[in-house]
């Protein structure tokens, strides 16, 4: 295992089980199978695709949404299937207005979701994470 699963966030308990926790370490570009969380990462303004793992001890399946923020807008809401392998690798698209050069934030919120729906929005929040930064270049 890498050393940057050692750069831990704040992990927060979902609630109604006290016992379960839940992360997200960092972010990646390339492929999702190239697991290598960072806290900050300067990449060209041409990548678009970005990956990020769920870290958690969950002990039954449960849905969760992400929200992707990139200097403080919304970009994207993923629905998620927290399963039982303690990890859920997943991208986001940040779209060209919000890939301009220079210094970014990002950041992540996980919510459970309202009901049992398949489309049920975010409900309450679970976990924030810490600020990343995303520098983009020419």
């Amino acid at each position: 295992m890498s050393s940057l699963w050692y750069y831990h966030l704040i992990c927060r308990q979902i609630p109604g089980d006290p016992h379960m926790e839940i992360a997200i370490h960092g972010f990646w570009t390339t492929k999702a199978g190239d697991v290598d969380p960072q806290k900050s990462l300067t990449t060209p303004l041409s990548d678009s695709r970005f990956f990020y793992q769920i870290r958690h001890d969950a002990k039954q399946r449960q849905k969760v949404i992400t929200k992707i923020f990139i200097d403080e807008e919304e970009i994207s809401l993923v629905h998620e299937w927290m399963s039982n392998d303690g990890k859920e690798t997943n991208f986001f698209d940040i779209p060209l207005k919000y890939r301009k050069k220079g210094e970014h934030t990002l950041r992540f919120q996980i919510f459970a979701p309202v009901s049992n729906a398949a489309d049920a929005g975010p409900g309450t929040k679970i976990y924030d994470s810490e600020i990343f930064k995303l520098t983009f270049t020419e």
